[in-house]
C-alpha cells in the first residue's frame, strides 16, 4: 500500500512497530506531548522490503543468508555481497520518486539526517545503540538517496551481526529527518544506567552531536539535581533537561535514555530508548582470560574498547583458527584478558603456558594503539598499561593480546584451476605487500609436487621486531639480494595451502614462514579459483577485455596512505563504505575517474587504495604488480580487466584509446598525445 510506505514521522506512532519501528514512534509520541522533535518522514519497512522483491536485492538477501556461517571464513564475504547489492542496485523509479518528494520538500529547510529505525532497535533488553548507522547533514536528494542505501547496507555488517549473535534482523526502516544545528548536546539518563539511583543526568559536549553518540567525543557528566551543574548549563538548558526528564518518563512509564541537542535556546530531542538492562553485557566479577577458540564466553563480557576488535576480523580470524585447528595447520595464538593491577602476575604466568613467541602485541583499544613487548615482561606491561581501557568497574581493564611471528618470509598462496599452486613470498614486514606495491618471488608447485621458480626479486631491505608502540616491523636498508626461499618450505606452504582450499574450496592464504615451516596468517575467499597466469610472474592480474581511455594515476602515494589509515582491504572497501568514500584522496581519485566514461587506469601497481576505483574505472594496467594482492582479489570478484605492462607509463598517454585484454595493451587511437 503506498500510503504506509513513507509517512510522516509525526505520524509514526499510528503505525505497527514491524513498519515503522521503535525509534520513530517514540519521537512520534514525544512530538505528541508537546516536546520539540525536528521534522522528519519515516521510510517505512514496506518501502525497503518493495525495493528488495522488485529487485535482486531480496534474492541476494535471502541466499547469502541462507549461507552464512556455512563456511568459518566466508561469514564476512556473505555480508559484504549483501552490501553490494544493497548500494550497487538500482531501485524501482515509483519507489525512488516517492522518497525524492519527501526530501526535497525537507531539503527545503535545511539538510537533513538519514537515521535508522530498525523494528528491532531500542528495546529494553537489546538497544542496538551504535550498531545501525545514521548520516548528515544532507544538502541533495542524491546524498540523501546514496545514505539511505548505505545505511540498509549497515544491517549487514560484522558489527551488527555480532551483536545480534548471528541473528540479524529480516526488517529495515529508517526516517529523514531535519538537521539540527548543536549549540550542546548530549545523552540524557532519567536515572543513573549504573546504580539505577533517582534523578536525571546527562552527558554534555560541545561541537558536532554525531561525536556524543559515537563516543568520539569528551563528554561531562552532570547530575542535574546537583546544585554545581549550573555552573556548567545554562539555567535554560538545566531546566529544560529536567523537564524532559519528567515528562518523558511520564510518558513512557520507565526509565529512558534521551539523546538530544540544544540549538539557538531550544531543546530538542533526536531519541528516546530505554535504558538497555536485561541483556547487557556485565562488568567482571574477577579477572580472568579467554583464548581466541572460545568466542561465546566473550559476547557477555565487558571488553571495553576491544570489543571492536572483537565484533570485526578478529571474529573471523577466531573461526578460521577453529578451522585451522581441525585441519593440524598451524596459525599464531590471541587471548583476551579482564584484570587488574593486583592481577597481571599471576594472568602472565598463565599466558605464558598459552603464547609461545618471543614478542606480543597488546591492545588495550583500537588496531594500532598498542604495544609490542617481549613476552617475559607481559605483566609489567599490563601493569602500566592498565588505565589505557577502563572498563564499567575502573578497577578492571580489557586487553587483546596477539603472537608475533619472527617469520623471514611472509605472502600469499592458492590453488589454481589446473591444480598448481602459486605462492608469492616477501621478506617478512616489508611495507607494501599487501598494497601491491612489491614485485615478489613466485614460486609455483605442481599437483605432483614439482616446484618452478617462476621469478626470485630482489630486495634491499629487511624488517626487524622491535618493541614499543603502534606497528613493530622496522625496516632496514641492506645491500641487494635474492630472495629465494627453500623447497622444505615452500612445499610446506604448498601443504597448508591445499589444505585449506579442499576445506574452504577457494581461498588465498597469508602466511608466515621461517625455519623450513609455515604458519597461516589469514585467508580470504574468491568467488572460485584462479586461472593460471598467462606470463612468468603472474602477468595477467584479472581476465577478460575492455577498451576505454587512458587516465594515468602517476603518484599513488596519497592512496597508499588513505588505504593503511583507513584499513582499505578487501571487505568493506568501496562505495559501500561511508569512511572511505569520505576521504578527501580517494573522493579526489574517485572524481578524475568519473570525468570520463570507460576510464582505462594507468598506475604503477596495484595499491590497495585503487580498490574504491575499481566500481568506476573500465579496466586497469600496472607496471608491476602480483596476483594474489588484495586489489587484485577485488578486480577479479568485479571482473574488471587488469594486467601487467612494464613500460605503460612510458607508451600509454592521457586520453588515448586503448583495449586491455590477456593478449596486452592495444592502442585503438591515440589521438596524436604526447606522454
Amino acid at each position: 500500500m503506498k500510503q504506509d510506505r513513507v509517512v510522516p514521522l509525526y505520524r509514526a506512532a499510528g503505525f505497527p512497530t514491524p513498519l515503522t519501528g521503535a525509534k520513530a514512534q517514540s519521537l512520534a509520541r514525544l512530538h505528541g506531548a508537546g516536546l520539540a522533535i525536528p521534522d522528519g518522514v519515516c521510510v517505512t519497512s514496506r518501502w525497503f522490503g518493495e525495493v528488495a522483491s522488485r529487485t535482486d536485492i531480496g534474492e541476494t538477501i535471502e541466499d547469502q543468508l541462507r549461507d552464512l556461517g556455512a563456511v568459518p571464513t566466508g561469514t564476512g564475504r556473505s555480508l559484504e555481497l549483501i552490501r553490494r547489492a544493497l548500494t550497487r542496485t538500482l531501485w524501482p523509479e515509483d519507489l525512488v520518486l516517492e522518497v525524492r518528494a519527501a526530501a526535497e520538500r525537507l531539503l527545503g529547510e535545511g539538510p537533513v539526517m538519514v537515521r535508522s529505525s530498525v523494528p528491532v532497535e531500542d528495546g529494553a533488553g537489546l538497544s542496538y545503540a551504535g550498531v545501525f548507522e545514521s548520516e548528515g547533514p544532507l544538502s541533495t536528494t542524491a546524498e540523501v538517496l546514496s545514505a539511505l542505501a548505505r545505511c540498509w547496507a549497515a544491517l549487514y555488517s560484522a558489527r551488527a551481526f555480532s551483536y545480534a549473535r548471528g541473528q540479524l534482523p529480516r526488517e529495515y526502516a529508517a526516517f529523514l529527518q531535519t538537521w539540527v544545528r548543536p549549540d550542546a548536546h548530549g545523552v540524557l539518563f532519567t536515572q543513573d544506567p549504573v546504580t539505577h539511583a533517582r534523578g536525571p543526568i546527562t552527558d554534555v559536549a560541545w561541537g558536532n552531536a554525531t561525536d556524543t553518540t559515537s563516543g568520539r567525543g569528551s563528554a561531562t557528566r552532570l547530575a542535574l539535581a546537583d546544585r554545581d551543574s549550573g555552573d556548567v548549563l545554562p539555567h535554560e538548558l538545566r531546566d529544560s533537561l529536567i523537564s524532559l526528564a519528567e515528562q518523558g518518563e511520564q510518558l513512557f512509564g520507565h526509565a529512558l535514555d534521551l539523546e538530544w541537542v540544544w540549538s539557538d535556546g531550544r531543546l530538542h530531542t533526536l531519541q528516546a530508548r530505554p535504558i538497555t538492562h536485561a541483556t547487557a553485557v556485565h562488568a567482571p566479577t574477577a579477572a580472568a582470560w579467554w583464548p581466541d577458540s572460545d568466542v561465546g564466553a566473550l559476547h557477555d563480557v565487558d571488553l571495553g574498547l576491544c570489543r571492536r576488535r572483537f565484533e570485526g576480523a578478529l571474529q573471523k580470524h577466531i573461526w578460521l583458527r577453529r578451522q585451522c585447528a581441525a585441519l593440524d595447520v598451524p596459525t599464531y595464538r590471541e587471548a583476551y584478558v579482564v584484570y587488574r593491577p593486583q592481577d597481571t602476575e599471576r594472568l602472565a604466568a598463565e599466558l605464558s603456558g598459552h603464547l609461545r613467541t618471543e614478542f606480543v602485541q597488546i591492545n588495550w583499544g583500537a588496531r594500532g594503539t598498542g604495544t609490542v613487548a617481549p613476552l617475559a615482561e607481559l605483566a609489567d606491561r599490563l601493569k602500566r598499561g592498565h588505565d589505557r581501557n577502563p572498563l564499567a568497574d575502573p578497577a578492571f581493564c580489557a586487553a587483546h593480546i596477539g603472537e608475533i611471528v619472527a617469520a623471514e618470509a611472509s605472502g600469499f598462496s592458492a590453488v589454481l584451476s589446473d591444480g598448481t599452486v602459486v605462492i608469492e613470498a616477501f621478506p617478512a614486514g616489508l611495507p607494501g605487500i599487501k598494497e601491491g606495491g612489491l614485485v615478489p618471488s613466485v614460486f609455483t608447485v605442481s599437483a605432483e609436487g614439482a616446484i618452478t621458480r617462476e621469478h626470485i626479486a630482489d630486495f634491499d631491505r629487511r624488517c626487524r621486531i622491535e618493541p614499543g608502540e603502534g606497528w613493530w616491523w622496522r625496516p632496514q636498508d641492506t645491500p641487494p639480494y635474492s630472495f629465494d626461499r627453500s623447497d622444505a618450505e615452500v612445499l610446506d606452504i604448498a601443504r597448508i595451502t591445499r589444505a585449506l582450499c579442499d576445506s574452504l574450496g577457494e581461498a588465498r592464504v597469508e602466511w608466515y614462514a621461517g625455519d623450513g615451516r609455515a604458519m597461516v596468517r589469514d585467508v580470504s575467499l574468491e568467488g572460485g579459483r584462479l586461472d593460471a597466469p598467462s606470463a612468468p610472474g603472474g602477468q595477467l592480474i584479472s581476465g577478460g577485455v575492455a577498451s576505454g581511455t587512458v587516465l594515468n594515476l602517476p603518484d599513488l602515494a596519497e592512496l597508499d596512505e588513505a588505504a593503511r589509515t583507513l584499513e582499505v582491504s578487501v571487505i568493506g572497501s568501496g562505495t559501500d563504505n561511508a569512511a572511505v568514500m569520505a576521504d578527501a584522496r580517494i573522493t579526489a581519485a574517485v572524481a578524475a575517474v568519473r570525468r570520463t566514461d570507460n576510464v582505462i587506469v594507468v598506475a604503477e601497481y596495484p595499491s590497495a587504495g585503487l580498490i574504491p576505483l575499481v566500481d568506476f574505472a573500465a579496466g586497469f594496467v600496472f607496471q608491476r604488480g602480483n596476483l594474489l594482492c588484495h586489489t587484485a582479489i577485488v578486480l577479479r570478484e568485479r571482473g574488471v580487466p587488469a594486467i601487467v605492462s612494464r613500460d605503460a607509463a612510458q607508451l600509454l598517454c592521457d586520453g588515448m584509446s586503448v583495449e586491455v585484454s590477456p593478449a596486452g595493451v592495444a592502442v585503438v587511437h591515440d589521438q596524436e598525445r604526447v606522454c
